[in-house]
């Protein structure tokens, strides 16, 4: 998916969740030339939780910091390629939860948001 395509797939899913949404500051940086951007932001949700999150575009060069807690500031979940943990299968990504900090996959902003309303939708 390219950069465009991307912002578009973002946006359509941020609309998709607006019910959900109380509040949202989102910067986006770009350069059409070299098809590389870099999204970050906070969205609030209507129960109090907040996703703190910064992206590099494409998805294809993984840097991302995707940090969830709850309306008291207390980690839900948070998925990051920064380059510690090396001793975990999937080096550089992790996932920390509030008990462990765990392999995982890389992620991207709009996996995230569907994981969040999972948690959100009963």
């Amino acid at each position: 998916m390219n950069l465009a395509q991307y912002l578009a797939a973002l946006d359509a899913r941020l609309q998709e969740l607006d019910a959900l949404i109380a509040a949202s500051s989102i910067d986006r940086h770009f350069d059409s030339n070299l098809e590389i951007g870099f999204v970050k932001g906070q969205i609030t949700f209507v129960d109090g939780s907040c996703l703190d999150f910064s992206e590099q575009i494409p998805t294809t060069r993984r840097k991302f910091r995707l940090h969830y807690m709850d309306a008291q500031d207390a980690l839900i979940l948070r998925w990051d390629s920064a380059p510690h943990h090396r001793d975990l299968s999937t080096f550089p990504f992790h996932r920390h939860t509030p008990d462990a900090i765990e392999p995982h996959g890389p992620m991207t902003l709009l996996e995230a948001l569907g994981h969040i309303s999972e948690i959100l939708l009963p």
